[in-house]
């Protein structure tokens, strides 16, 4: 391959490696501004007891609202009184004094109502999952995972941002310097245009 095909492979590699990281960029912006300015936090679902319609390993996404806000059906997350996150669906809301109310609260695989109802100002409403995501989720907040994007990263600095050209020693002028071989062939054809 000649110089300027090798060339153009880098430029070809130097912009997919930025794009690469413009895009995983933007995904952590994104994810990173829902979260501070609109309250979304992201929930993995640990247990089957919201199956079929929320699995095992789903990942969502949900806000904080004031309790007068909730309604029955409504996907909620709450933590119980043992400090156990609990998610499922609202079967009945009651006021209870002030902005609380008392909900009770049933998975959807579940035959009954959970044994204790809950007291809330407010809670987490379930805005959006998809089945599956939060394996990828709990699997990238692991140790390997972070090592291994951290590798990941710097692979692709090295490819945006490393040398761009094949460099070979310059015409005998004495200052030692090194250029672009295209350069080089460019004022070898000057001198023998001046010479001949």
């Amino acid at each position: 391959m000649d110089d300027k095909g090798r060339g153009f492979v880098n430029s070809g590699r130097r912009e997919l490696a930025l794009n690469i990281g413009a895009i995983a960029g933007l995904i952590c912006i994104a994810a990173a501004s829902l979260s501070m300015f609109l309250g979304i936090k992201p929930l993995v679902f640990q247990s089957g007891s919201m199956s079929p319609s929320i699995q095992t390993g789903a990942l969502a996404f949900a806000r904080t609202v004031p309790a007068d806000q909730l309604g029955v059906g409504d996907v909620v997350s709450v933590t119980n009184a043992s400090g156990v996150r609990i998610t499922h669906r609202v079967t009945s809301l009651e006021p209870v004094g002030g902005d609380e109310m008392m909900m009770t609260m049933r998975g959807d695989a579940n035959g009954a109502d959970d044994p204790v109802p809950y007291y809330v100002s407010e809670a987490d409403r379930v805005l959006w999952h998809m089945n599956g995501l939060g394996y990828a989720m709990a699997w990238l907040s692991n140790p390997v995972a972070i090592f291994l994007g951290g590798m990941v990263a710097g692979g692709l600095l090295v490819i945006a941002f490393g040398r761009t050209g094949t460099t070979t020693a310059g015409p005998a002028s004495g200052d030692g310097a090194k250029t672009d071989s295209a350069d080089s062939r460019t004022m070898r054809e000057m001198e023998e245009a001046r010479h001949g």
